[in-house]
């Protein structure tokens, strides 16, 4: 998604720092009320918070969710610190590393107003594990003991996280450097005692949140409304009254909408030809300006299906469509500031990252020649199927890889899907029925465990719901995937980039595309404009306001 280290200080493993406090939340007073209106092209996945997992619907949580660590709503560096919310303070950690136990603070109150509590969070770890709500997003909490008996229908709760009075107590399986990150995630956020009895892989709707704002109502496919929680006595501001999200409209329509003033923030995009024009028109990055755009840790790629017969033990052609992969074409149909071209699985500025040229970043007669010699041997049937996303440009960018594969001698056949569903069957053993997908994937949290082992690591691909679309499942990346997760600091960077090489140069699970850009565009009544790439990109929502 969207998209992740010493206590009270600056720590080695994530380069970010972890306050002791939380001070420093709040965002400057300004002009309070009225509705600001989004839009999105396709609906998100879920709003239901142990099961959503998809970048726009984590710009809604970032205002309706109350964690025990959060991000500020600040910019840049500011925004980048893992800050006690709902927790007093910093927990004590054990000598082994392997127990936190944290003080809740008192005076946070879900929308209904039942207060929050130590048990609150004990009850999500519970429904984010029972495999009954099939949560993509279990594998983030398999160092949690008694995690994995809960996941596996064994139990019933997750032993290793007990409440107390304020005291909240997580046990792990093994120390982990990246705990408190991780944390952060919406789906650890605290629940109130109706949802932690409402199991359904279909998700809730409605229900009570103890951030700044709640769900008040959801139509799937047409709407999302989101409303101020009146009993929120938090440090994080709520400016709106109403957040307002519109659904189904294609990018030219929010573009329309968001010109004329009828629509705040175009979410789902503008088009692609536009950007140059909007750039033109109301200036970069200026202070509350309508454009904003800033580097995301994200990467866009091809993944190739190993348990299909296509690309099963056929690490030949993975290269051959690294070789064919028109990356540069691929960038330009996405328009003016699109992002950087790539040929590895980390992004820049992640721990780890180290610039390689495996892979072209355009195309060449010697590439292309390369290409055709790689997958000559290895073609099998000849025969794909390529999904992509159905809105904005991805049609177009799924027939540019189309063309490619057609250079090489595949002839792939494309299906179109909304975006979240496209994901959510990828994810599913029983439904991915693809040989390739482009696919997209935004940090949770800023590190590269959140890239390489959660996205490539074999040993989830037998889960109901997981994010390793390539089901790239090979025993010693695997193992050294585990490995370096247990590094901190440098040790931990090396470890990853040496993954990523390996991987990349020797058995590729995906071809990256680009590093992409988080382009924003704003109605000009909209002020108070925060960018927090930590929260997922896009501006907090609870920040905005009106002039």
């Amino acid at each position: 998604m969207t998209g992740r280290r010493f206590l009270g200080v600056m720590l080695a493993v994530f380069g970010v720092v972890i306050l002791s406090a939380s001070a420093a939340v709040a965002a400057p007073a300004a002009k309070k009320g009225g509705t600001i209106v989004v839009e999105m092209t396709t609906d998100v996945d879920y709003i239901d918070p142990q099961l959503s997992y998809y970048g726009e619907t984590w710009k809604l949580e970032a205002a309706t969710a109350c964690k025990l660590l959060n991000w500020p709503d600040k910019e840049g560096a500011p925004g980048a610190i893992v800050t006690p919310e709902v927790a007093a303070g910093l927990p004590i950690i054990s000598k082994d590393g392997k127990t936190y136990t944290f003080t809740i603070r008192s005076g946070f109150t879900f929308s209904n107003g039942q207060a929050v509590s130590a048990r609150s969070f004990v009850n999500a770890f519970n429904r984010f594990a029972n495999p009954k709500m099939q949560s993509t997003g279990v594998q983030f909490i398999d160092i949690v003991q008694g995690a994995q008996a809960v996941i596996d229908g064994k139990a019933s709760t997750v032993s290793g996280v007990t409440a107390k009075g304020n005291k909240l107590v997580i046990r792990l399986t093994r120390a982990s450097p990246d705990l408190l990150a991780r944390m952060t995630m919406p789906f650890l956020q605290a629940i109130d005692t109706k949802l932690a009895g409402q199991i359904d892989a279909n998700g809730i709707n409605e229900y009570a949140s103890c951030g700044p704002y709640y769900f008040s109502a959801r139509t799937p496919g047409r709407s999302i409304t989101l409303k101020r929680n009146p009993h929120y006595k938090g440090q994080r501001v709520a400016n709106p009254d109403t957040i307002q999200v519109n659904v189904g409209n294609d990018v030219a329509v929010e573009f329309q909408n968001v010109e004329k003033g009828t629509t705040d923030y175009a979410s789902g995009g503008i088009p692609a030809t536009e950007w140059k024009n909007v750039v033109n028109k109301y200036g970069l990055n200026k202070k509350d300006g309508r454009v904003q755009v800033r580097p995301l840790l994200d990467v866009r790629y091809v993944a190739m299906n190993r348990s299909r017969p296509l690309f099963k033990d056929n690490s030949g052609l993975a290269k051959a469509v690294n070789w064919a992969v028109d990356r540069q074409a691929f960038s330009a149909q996405g328009g003016y500031l699109y992002g950087k071209r790539t040929g590895q699985v980390l992004p820049p500025g992640m721990l780890g990252y180290s610039q390689q040229s495996l892979y072209p970043l355009k195309i060449t007669a010697g590439s292309a020649k390369q290409a055709k010699k790689l997958a000559a041997p290895n073609l099998r049937d000849g025969k794909a199927v390529l999904w992509s996303a159905n809105a904005g440009t991805a049609p177009l960018q799924a027939q540019l890889i189309q063309y490619n594969l057609k250079q090489i001698g595949l002839d792939a056949d494309i299906k179109l899907l909304p975006r979240a569903q496209q994901f959510t069957n990828a994810g599913n053993p029983k439904t991915a029925t693809f040989d390739m997908t482009i696919e997209r994937w935004g940090a949770d949290y800023a590190d590269p465990y959140d890239f390489v082992n959660i996205l490539l690591d074999g040993n989830q691909v037998a889960n109901s719901q997981h994010n390793n679309y390539a089901y790239f499942n090979v025993a010693k990346y695997n193992q050294q995937m585990n490995s370096a997760s247990l590094l901190t600091g440098s040790k931990r960077g090396t470890a990853y980039a040496a993954l990523d090489v390996a991987m990349m140069k020797d058995n590729p699970p995906w071809a990256p595309l680009v590093n992409s850009n988080d382009r924003n565009f704003m109605s000009a009544r909209v002020s108070c404009l925060t960018l927090n790439m930590a929260q997922g990109g896009g501006p907090l929502l609870n920040v905005i306001c009106l002039k």
